[in-house]
């Protein structure tokens, strides 16, 4: 486990996934699909410095930049493992994020456990090809056979599995703003209506004020008003109509 990593507050096991968005989750949808590359990379830079290419001119310049490459895809690979297990520390995911991956990896025990497995395979070569061990080619061996049992298809078992669940909420979405939506149509039909209704007594206020003649002056004064109002009314709801078809 990374050192630095920090357990996912209890807190962070109900919150929603309304701080991360579609982009969000498909780019660490694709974190996690990276698995399949770089434990190839692995096992290829492992390789060539258990085994230089002997057709090659400046071997030794080149090792020291094939251990580098050799520590980004496990330091990446680390990465996955800890975010499956609900160990956060990368700047660029959101805590429900993490949440949301911790819990899919809950209902694929296999996958977890493959990636561990691997994970921790691929820290044994980087550790022997540090330090030049002779236990490389062992711990390459080991690598190679556990790659070879199936270790791909899992992986795209379990992104398949995050892209299913991403389905799942995008659809609950749509149909919770479809709900919303529908109700604030209903709320603006009764707007609607209520300015119509203002509207009307406007009139019949204006109608008894022309009436009265002086004595119903201040009652024209309350249909002018009404009216006005009635017609705000009815420009919020037009307005409020049109951004909604917007949506």
């Amino acid at each position: 486990m990374n050192p630095h990593a920090t357990t996912l507050p209890e807190a962070f096991a109900v919150v929603s996934l309304a701080d991360d968005t579609f982009e969000d989750r498909r780019d660490v949808i694709d974190l996690i699909a990276t698995m399949r590359a770089r434990t190839i990379r692995v096992a290829l830079f492992g390789t060539l410095i258990h085994r230089p290419n002997p057709s090659e001119r400046d071997n030794a310049g080149h090792q020291p930049h094939r251990l580098e490459i050799l520590r980004e895809q496990v330091h990446e690979m680390q990465t996955v493992r800890d975010l499956m297990a609900g160990e956060y520390y990368h700047d660029n995911f959101a805590s429900s994020m993490c949440t949301w991956v911790k819990e899919q990896a809950k209902l694929s025990p296999d996958a977890m456990q493959s990636i561990s497995t691997m994970v921790e395979l691929s820290e044994d070569v980087l550790r022997a090809a540090s330090h030049q061990d002779q236990n490389l080619a062992e711990a390459l061996d080991k690598h190679f056979r556990f790659g070879r049992s199936g270790f791909a298809q899992i992986i795209t078992e379990f992104c398949n599995q995050l892209w299913a669940s991403l389905d799942e909420k995008r659809a609950a979405d749509t149909a919770k703003a479809n709900q919303a939506t529908k109700a604030v149509g209903e709320i603006l039909t009764r707007l609607e209506y209520i300015g119509k209704h203002v509207r009307l007594v406007s009139l019949n206020a204006s109608v008894e004020a022309a009436r009265a003649g002086d004595a119903g002056r201040g009652l024209a004064v309350i249909a002018t008003e009404f009216k006005t109002l009635a017609e705000e009314i009815q420009s919020l709801a037009t307005r409020a109509r049109g951004q909604m078809d917007t949506i």
